[in-house]
């Protein structure tokens, strides 16, 4: 091959050389582009965006009822208007007293893991200072709502005393494995039975026996009835006041050895303060307390019960809403800070092997931290 052959060659792969490089610079350049292009978060139409900021108002709501936040501690809520472009809306801004020493990163790890469940485009930063946490919640990077938890004074310690928590497994009666081995551990639980269900009668006499505190699980009709079905014995929101004596006689007899009630479902039922006070007066003639699963934001257990003088109280934290073992620990602990701030707190489980799991394993670390493991009527006011 002569020189002039070898140079065309030589100078052919060095132009398709430059040929393919060019190609993968091109490919990637269009690559990055248009995922660039697609990951953008476009802007979304104004029903749409505002759809988003009522999601987010519904969200801050449930985060509140799974806190423990009442009306009574929301000091401030304002909106102001805001607009760019098409869009317009109300940005919210809210300042909450916390009810209890509730720790901020307990808080702040609540509205993060929630919010990352909606996914995009919402989006969460947080500021913490000493005494107050602030979230701030965008919706494709507009601020539309502004939540401040200002931390309460720190109680005057009771050194004297320890703090006391009161563990309620619910929906018992049903299954009987769980049941079984609840009894024979010495696990100082309360068993809330539901009337009528297949084990019910022999498992409240048999709870008697060994030393167990009981109390009716009792079916009340939830919103969404009659789709959403609590079981037999329900107590019905249409029910007049004989009616609903009726079926609470049945109930009650159902299970036998019952120091206390609570309430089964019930979020229509237990918002109606005429329907409780019906069934209240007829709890407190048989001298049995009552305590609120608090199942609606809205419910009226307490406050009614409390104007006929009836003994109740009404429970801190749901420790099984999702039945996983990691979840359930950190409920524990949300019940442990609460009994650790305010001297007393109750807990609400369900009969899961996960649940069992976990309160067999923090039940002894919880002694171990100054907190007393109690019957429910042990913290009935």
């Amino acid at each position: 091959m002569g020189k002039s052959s070898a140079h065309q060659s030589s100078r052919g792969r060095w132009r398709a050389w430059l040929g393919y490089a060019f190609a993968f610079l091109l490919g990637a350049f269009l690559a990055i582009g248009g995922y660039t292009y697609w990951m953008r978060e476009r802007p979304l139409p104004p029903e749409a965006f505002s759809q988003n900021v009522l999601l987010i108002d519904q969200f801050i709501q449930s985060q509140f009822y799974d806190i423990g936040i009442s009306k009574k501690e929301i000091l401030l809520h304002q909106s102001v208007s805001r607009k760019e472009g098409e869009t317009a809306w109300d940005q919210s801004s809210l300042k909450i007293q916390l009810p209890r020493t509730v720790p901020f990163p307990l808080i702040e790890g609540n509205f993060t893991r929630g919010l990352s469940l909606l996914g995009r485009p919402f989006s969460i930063q947080s500021f913490q200072k000493p005494d107050s946490l602030q979230i701030e919640i965008r919706v494709h990077d507009r601020v539309t709502h502004e939540v401040t938890f200002l931390r309460p004074q720190a109680p005057i310690p009771k050194t004297a005393l320890r703090s006391k928590v009161a563990i309620v497994i619910d929906d018992l009666g049903g299954e009987n494995h769980i049941s079984q081995e609840i009894l024979q551990r010495n696990l100082p639980l309360t068993l809330s039975i539901l009337p009528f269900a297949p084990h019910s009668k022999a498992l409240a006499l048999e709870a008697h026996r060994r030393g167990k505190e009981v109390i009716l699980h009792l079916p009340m009709e939830p919103h969404g009835y009659p789709n959403v079905r609590p079981g037999d014995g329900v107590l019905l929101y249409e029910m007049d006041r004989e009616a609903l004596i009726h079926q609470l006689s049945a109930d009650i007899e159902a299970v036998p050895f019952i120091s206390g009630v609570s309430n089964h479902m019930g979020s229509r039922l237990m918002e109606d303060p005429e329907k409780m006070k019906i069934i209240f007066l007829e709890l407190k003639r048989r001298d049995l307390f009552f305590l609120d699963s608090r199942t609606t934001p809205q419910t009226v257990g307490l406050q009614t019960a409390k104007s006929i003088g009836l003994k109740a109280t009404e429970r801190t934290v749901f420790l099984d809403h999702l039945p996983d073992e990691e979840t359930i620990r950190q409920s524990v602990e949300r019940l442990i800070q609460f009994s650790l701030s305010s001297g007393r707190a109750i807990g609400i489980g369900h009969p899961h092997e996960a649940t069992l799991k976990v309160l067999k394993e923090m039940i002894p670390k919880m002694e171990a931290r100054g907190i007393d493991i109690v019957t429910l009527s042990a913290l009935i006011e």
